[in-house]
């Protein structure tokens, strides 16, 4: 059970940890090692095609019940559209420029971080007050997506990697 003491308890860890990374010198060297896994990251995902050598685990969720998640096909997804191959990108996963957007807004978020040592969810948190409904938005999208692309229906069926 979560008491209001061990919430405290886990604020003062993590503010020890906050501490650690706002060390100029702890910023540079995270700075460095994320610019290098980034960067060998999509070298990867360019240079091997997914679709004959998987280079990421199968997904547990199609695993276990034969379901796509919203996020099934996206590393072939990634690789045609590094390859400038978008229409092949968009039948892999038709999400995938909205989910670049989320990754390309977290990597702003800890390099923002890592170079300024300021807090870089200001400019969200005020994107977030004058738009409310903007969360809403995209979770109805991402599990409208996630159950439509399960239905086994001709038009539904394309929507399947």
């Amino acid at each position: 059970m979560i008491t209001i003491n061990s919430l405290r308890k886990l604020g003062k860890y993590f503010n020890k940890w906050l501490t650690f990374f706002s060390k100029p010198f702890i910023r540079f060297i995270m700075l460095i090692l994320t610019s290098i896994i980034i960067f060998t990251a999509c070298s990867l995902v360019y240079k091997i095609d997914p679709s004959t050598t998987p280079i990421t685990p199968p997904c547990s969720l199609r695993y276990f019940t034969g379901l796509y998640c919203p996020g099934c096909g996206m590393t072939r997804a990634l690789h045609a559209a590094l390859h400038l191959r978008f229409a092949e990108a968009f039948s892999y996963n038709l999400l995938w420029p909205l989910i670049i957007i989320f990754i390309s807004a977290s990597f702003y978020i800890w390099f923002f971080f890592l170079i300024s040592g300021k807090n870089p969810f200001t400019p969200f948190n005020n994107f977030f007050k004058k738009h409310s409904s903007a969360p809403y938005i995209v979770l109805i999208l991402l599990f409208s997506f996630w159950i439509l692309r399960n239905i086994p229906v001709y038009p539904f069926t394309l929507l399947a990697p």
